[in-house]
């Protein structure tokens, strides 16, 4: 049966220019919204649930998925529709080995472009091991003080992770005392570090008097770092009874050595004496008295001897009373 003829009648001509026209169709339609590709970075899920009985010695790092679509839809894209998947399964031995990778798009308006290769992981068995907890101090007590003693509780913990590394992991808390002057107690958290570069690695798990915590109680003594320095005695004396005054002091010894805490002795180029009353004191008598340093200080010796000299004040000689001429009585005449 033949149609109408004006409908087959330059059939070849129309089919043409249909053709074009839809070109031209879509070339207008793609000029707005073109094609493009994108890539996207998606977490690898490596739960340890997923793993076990194995674990990885080292974090799978994100991995990177092509899509393609309209530029619209790509600006619209939700990294959250492609969904990674690994087949742990395929793990027989610990070592090296590459694991299958899948991606799943949930967005209908993109299409993946390619599939990610095969991921290289290094797993090992879980392992358990119990290490003393070191505390690492990087800042000491300002100048003067000292650490005595520190110390953690409990003193141990235990790290899970791949068997084969934990020989060279530690258990750390660091601290800093530069502004310490009395003794330090606080929780700390507790970082594992590679004993052998200082990093800090993060592949493993602690358990702390059985529970999954990483903090313990640290506790550190600090106290006055303790010296000696020479130092000049200076008597201590009182007011000499009136009419007298201090006319020379010695000490014996002229110096002692003080003991202390370094902050205190920076400034003692000098101690005193007990008070030595010169009340009734006449002439050079000796005493023995007790050194006085500031509280926190010792001395030695702990007695000097101090010898004085205390004279009269001179006064001055009295002043003669003139005798008065007699005036000379006129005799009668």
């Amino acid at each position: 049966m033949r149609g109408p003829g004006f409908l087959t009648r330059n059939l070849r001509l129309k089919t043409l220019a249909l053709a074009l026209a839809s070109v031209m169709w879509a070339g207008v339609a793609y000029a707005n919204n073109p094609p493009d590709t994108r890539t996207i970075t998606v977490a690898v899920p490596q739960a340890a649930a997923d793993l076990s009985p194995w674990v990885l010695v080292h974090a799978i790092a994100p991995v990177s998925v092509r899509v393609s679509g309209t530029r619209q839809h790509l600006a619209a894209f939700d990294a959250r529709d492609l969904v990674v998947s690994v087949n742990y399964k395929a793990i027989t031995q610990a070592g090296i080995q590459n694991l299958p990778v899948s991606v799943v798009n949930n967005d209908r308006d993109v299409v993946l472009d390619g599939t990610p290769a095969p991921i290289p992981v290094n797993v090992d068995r879980h392992g358990s091991r119990t290490v003393d907890v070191t505390v690492d101090i990087i800042q000491p007590p300002p100048e003067g003080y000292v650490v005595i003693s520190s110390a953690t509780v409990p003193s141990t913990v235990t790290l899970l992770g791949p068997q084969h590394q934990l020989a060279g992991v530690e258990a750390r808390v660091t601290l800093n005392l530069s502004s310490q002057r009395s003794n330090y107690q606080a929780n700390k958290p507790v970082a594992l570090v590679d004993s052998s570069t200082g990093q800090q690695v993060s592949t493993f798990g602690v358990t702390i008097a059985g529970q999954q915590t990483q903090e313990v109680l640290v506790t550190v003594q600090v106290a006055a770092s303790l010296t000696s320095r020479s130092s000049a005695v200076i008597p201590k004396t009182g007011a000499p009874s009136p009419g007298h005054y201090l006319a020379a002091e010695t000490v014996s010894p002229a110096s002692v050595v003080l003991n202390g805490p370094q902050d205190l002795l920076n400034t003692a180029d000098s101690v005193s004496t007990s008070l030595i009353s010169l009340t009734g004191v006449t002439g050079t008598v000796s005493f023995t008295v007790r050194v006085a340093p500031q509280v926190g200080v010792t001395a030695s010796p702990v007695t000097v001897t101090v010898t004085v000299t205390v004279d009269a004040i001179p006064q001055p000689p009295p002043t003669a009373t003139p005798t008065p001429t007699p005036t000379p009585t006129p005799s009668p005449t």
